[in-house]
C-alpha cells in the first residue's frame, strides 16, 4: 500500500468510535489473565504465549491482524517487529500509544497519553561550573525534593505509564540518595538512564550503577582536549576525570553516550569528539543545541549561525549514512528536515526519531517522520525541577505545576502550555508556515530563549533565515 494512502486509511479507521472503544478495552485487566489484554496479545504475536482465555483471544487476532497490516505497509520485516515487541520498554511505549488513540485519535505530530522520557534534574548540586549551565547549577537548595518525595514522585510517573526516566542536574550523582532513588525507579519498571559531567564515575559508582539496572550512561564531553573542555567546564582536570568515567562504563559494559554542546567556541572540534567517541567504543553521540538559557544567558554571541548549524547537522548525516561506529542524535529538530532533503529516493532512509533515537527504515516508512514529529517538548517529554516543578523541556523554564501538591498525571493531562506545545498550527512565523513543520517544528526552548515565545519561530534555522531575509 502506498503510504499516503495508508496514513488515510488509519485516519478513517481511528475516527471510528468502535475502534477507539476496542482500543480502550485491550488497556483493561482482563480478571482470568491477571494482566491487560494488549500485553497477552503482544506475546501471542511474538510467540511467548500459546493460551489464551475467552475474552482474550479475539482481541489477539485482531492486533495480529493490525501489527501484520502496519508491518507489511511501512515494508518493515517481521523479525525486527518481534523483537521490537519483545523489550519491555517499547511495551510500555507502545500501550502509551494505544491509549494516546484511544484518547486523542490520530495526531500530526503524535500526542501521547503518557510521556515517553522525563528528565528529572535531581539536584542543583554540581562539582563544574559550566559556563553553558541550563540550571544554573552549584549547590542544593532549599526546598529540593526529599527521598520519600522522590520515591512518590516515581510511583507516580511508573502508575501513569512513563516509559523513561533521565536523572540529570546539576550533578545526579553529588546527591547522596542517587542509587538509592534510581533502584527504586529500576524496581518499578523505568528504563532509567543518567545524565553526568562523568567526573564521578568512579569504578565503585559504575559497578553501583550496573547493580541497580541503571541502562544508560550520558557523559558530557565539550572538547577534544583537556585545554578546551575544561575551558567550557571551569574546573581543571574535569576532561582527565570524564575521560576516565567514560572508559569505566565502557568496561563495565554499560551503555555509554558522549554528549556535546556545540558552540562557535568548540564547533571545529566536532570531528575528532566524534572519533574519540568512536576510539573508546561508546554507544551514541548525541549533539546538543546550545539554548541561550540559565548561564547560557550570557553566551548569545556563542550560539551558532543558521548556516553553521545546518553545516554540522550534514556533517552528522553523512556520518549516520556512511555508517559511523556510533549512533548519532540530536536535540536539534532541523535534522529530520535535513535528513528527508537529502535522501529523497533511497531505498533504506534514516530517519532522526526525535531526540531518541536514528533508526534505519524502508522508503515506505517514511510516512512516520509526520508522527514522530521533531521537537518534542511538552508532548513526547518533559522535565522535573530538583524542587518538584514540571516544566516542558529543561531548557524551557516554565512552570507549569508542582509535585509536591499536584498529581503528574493532572499536570501532564491538563496543563494548558503543553496542549499549545502540542498543536503546530499554533506556531508562528516562518515555523508556522514551514513545509517541514510537522517533522521539525522547531526548538521550542530556542523560541523562548530568543523571543520569550515558545510558539515563536527558531531562528537558528536556514529556511527561517531566508523567510525573514525575503520580507
Amino acid at each position: 500500500m502506498n503510504p499516503l494512502a495508508y496514513d488515510k486509511f488509519w485516519n478513517a479507521v481511528l475516527s471510528l468510535p468502535s475502534t477507539k472503544k476496542m482500543l480502550q478495552l485491550t488497556l483493561e485487566t482482563c480478571t482470568s489473565c491477571d494482566r491487560r489484554i494488549l500485553e497477552t496479545a503482544l506475546d501471542d504475536y511474538v510467540g511467548k504465549r500459546e493460551q489464551k482465555c475467552r475474552r482474550c483471544a479475539p482481541y489477539s487476532r485482531i492486533i495480529r491482524f493490525w501489527i501484520t497490516f502496519t508491518r507489511m505497509a511501512l515494508g518493515i520485516e517481521k523479525p525486527k517487529v518481534e523483537k521490537l515487541l519483545s523489550d519491555p520498554y517499547v511495551r510500555t511505549a507502545l500501550t502509551s500509544i494505544t491509549r494516546s488513540f484511544a484518547y486523542y485519535g490520530i495526531t500530526k505530530p503524535l500526542r501521547v497519553y503518557a510521556p515517553f522520557l522525563v528528565v528529572w534534574d535531581f539536584t542543583h548540586s554540581c562539582n563544574l561550573a559550566c559556563k553553558h549551565c541550563y540550571s544554573n547549577s552549584g549547590s542544593a537548595v532549599a526546598g529540593e525534593l526529599t527521598t520519600e518525595e522522590a520515591y512518590a514522585v516515581i510511583d507516580q510517573l511508573a502508575d501513569f505509564g512513563v516509559t523513561a526516566l533521565a536523572f540529570s542536574g546539576g550533578e545526579p550523582l553529588c546527591r547522596k540518595d542517587f542509587f538509592d532513588v534510581a533502584s527504586y525507579a529500576v524496581k518499578h519498571g523505568l528504563y532509567v538512564s543518567v545524565a553526568t559531567n562523568g567526573t564521578l564515575l568512579t569504578s565503585a559508582n559504575v559497578k553501583k550503577l550496573k547493580e541497580i539496572g541503571v541502562n544508560y550512561v550520558e557523559i558530557s564531553i565539550d572538547g577534544a582536549t583537556s585545554q578546551s573542555h575544561d575551558t567550557f567546564r571551569g574546573v581543571h582536570g574535569a576532561f582527565d576525570a570524564a575521560i576516565t568515567g567514560l572508559k569505566n562504563c565502557i568496561e563495565a559494559n554499560l551503555c555509554a553516550c558522549v554528549a556535546t554542546t556545540i558552540t562557535k567556541e568548540n564547533q571545529g572540534e566536532l570531528p575528532k569528539i566524534l572519533e574519540l567517541a568512536e576510539k573508546m567504543g561508546a554507544a551514541r553521540f548525541t549533539f546538543f543545541n546550545f539554548i541561550p538559557t540559565g548561564r547560557g544567558k550570557q553566551l548569545y554571541c556563542e550560539d551558532l549561525t543558521p548556516e553553521e548549524r545546518e553545516e554540522i547537522l550534514v556533517f552528522l548525516l553523512n556520518k549516520i549514512l556512511t555508517k559511523c561506529k556510533v549512533s548519532i542524535l540530536t536535540t536539534a529538530p532541523q535534522l529530520a528536515r535535513v535528513a528527508l532533503q537529502r535522501q529523497k529516493g533511497v531505498d533504506e532512509f534514516y530517519m532522526p526519531m526525535a531526540h531518541m533515537q536514528t533508526s534505519k527504515v524502508g522508503s515506505k516508512a517514511v510516512v512516520l517522520a509526520d508522527f514522530i514529529g521533531g521537537c518534542g517538548a511538552g508532548r513526547l517529554y518533559c522535565s522535573i525541577s530538583p524542587e518538584g516543578d514540571v516544566h516542558p523541556c529543561v531548557f524551557l523554564p516554565i512552570k507549569v505545576g508542582n509535585l509536591k501538591n499536584e498529581k503528574f498525571e493532572d499536570i501532564w493531562l491538563h496543563s494548558k502550555v503543553f496542549a499549545a506545545l502540542r498543536n503546530r498550527e499554533n506556531l508562528k512565523g516562518p515555523c508556522g508556515k514551514c513545509t517541514y513543520k510537522n517533522v521539525c517544528g522547531g526548538c521550542r526552548a530556542r523560541a523562548y530563549a530568543y523571543f520569550g515565545d515558545y510558539t515563536a519561530s527558531d531562528i537558528g534555522c536556514v529556511i527561517a533565515k531566508k523567510e525573514v531575509e525575503n520580507r
